[in-house]
């Protein structure tokens, strides 16, 4: 039985290409790259080629990215800083915003089905805030939110924007001089890069997350990654020739649906949401239910974010908007490079069975 992955939103398959390159050359990442003989300064060039590269994709100076262990560690690294300020985010937000703010000193803009971000963030705005923190897509349904116009709102303002762009990197062109960003988290394994390296933009230094050596000129310590930090700028050139399959697929799936012969419903807009991410909302089955059925027949699908330990548990993002009932009986499904039009026909298959 083919196993079929559609699950590329929690982490991407990895590419082959990419890691056999890097096995074919493996003595040229031997080195450390802060080590001053020529194992480390090739392993040096490696990394500030990639350095240089990731800049490029976002507009960036090479100056201003910091490696870091993902986008977890990122948006921690940006939280803390302003952990004893008024911040504003969303309540939509990755864990790793969410777990890491100090309630009591944050405002939480509730977003809803028809919610104007914007609208809302100008009615909550202060001069008391410093720090807005607010998603480009969320990680759950696809959402893509207004960045580039609450960066153009705040431009002019006394308070700092950060965006978690994880799940938009690669799908979406990110420009933080266009969109007035001052910090911008990213991750490596979302777009088939190895797990356990991220990227954070910072426009003015911060405070050191992780303490210890001097690596990334002092605002981050750690050993440097430099297999993550190939494997990541090496993934993006990719990311944009995929785009237009992800699309097609995404159309080719929603075109599908109907098929299944089941009643359901779409978690947000087609024609807005970002092209890999689709949340369904199925009437007559709960999501634990599916996600097992799916799984029998070799189809790896989710629920909510993969951040829960392996737990079942339905979106918070669907239930925050929707409500807990539908949450249960939703699913996202996410696609990805080596997904095909067959794989999405063997899941409509499947899920038509069920009648």
């Amino acid at each position: 039985m083919k196993k079929i992955y559609f699950d590329y939103a929690a982490t991407s398959i990895k590419r082959k290409k990419i890691l056999e390159k890097i096995l074919e050359n493996a003595d040229k990442f031997d080195g450390n790259p802060d080590s001053s003989h020529a194992f480390g300064r090739e392993a040096k060039k490696i990394l500030e080629d990639a350095r240089r590269n990731i800049a490029e994709s976002i507009n960036a100076n090479p100056s201003q990215i910091i490696f870091t262990s993902g986008a977890s560690e990122s948006n921690n690294t940006v939280l803390s800083a302003f952990a004893d300020q008024k911040i504003i985010t969303t309540n939509i937000e990755h864990d790793s915003i969410e777990n890491t703010y100090k309630p009591e000193n944050t405002i939480l803009l509730g977003i809803e089905k028809d919610t104007d971000i914007l609208e809302a963030l100008k009615a909550k705005l202060t001069d008391e805030v410093k720090l807005v923190s607010i998603m480009m897509v969320n990680n759950e349904t696809g959402f893509i939110l207004p960045i580039k116009e609450i960066g153009e709102f705040l431009r002019d303002r006394d308070v700092y924007f950060h965006v978690d762009c994880v799940q938009a990197y690669g799908h979406i062109d990110i420009d933080v001089d266009d969109m007035g960003i001052d910090f911008l988290s990213l991750s490596g394994h979302k777009i088939g890069g190895i797990n356990g390296f991220g990227v954070l933009f910072a426009r003015e230094n911060l405070p050191s997350f992780i303490k210890g050596g001097e690596q990334e000129k002092y605002r981050r310590a750690g050993t440097s990654f430099v297999m993550g930090a190939y494997s990541m700028a090496k993934s993006f050139p990719y990311m944009v020739e995929e785009r237009v399959k992800i699309k097609e697929l995404k159309n080719y799936l929603i075109n599908s649906l109907g098929k299944t012969g089941l009643s359901y419903e779409i978690n947000g807009n087609p024609e807005k949401d970002v092209d890999h991410i689709i949340n369904i909302y199925f009437k007559d089955y709960r999501a634990d239910f599916l996600l097992t059925y799916l799984d029998m027949h070799g189809i790896g699908v989710s629920a909510g974010s993969a951040c829960r330990a392996g737990a079942v548990i339905p979106s918070k993002v669907v239930e925050r908007i929707y409500g807990p009932d539908r949450a249960k009986n939703s699913l996202r499904i996410s696609l990805g490079f080596e997904n095909t039009k067959e794989d999405i026909d063997k899941l409509i298959e499947v899920l038509g069975a069920l009648r």
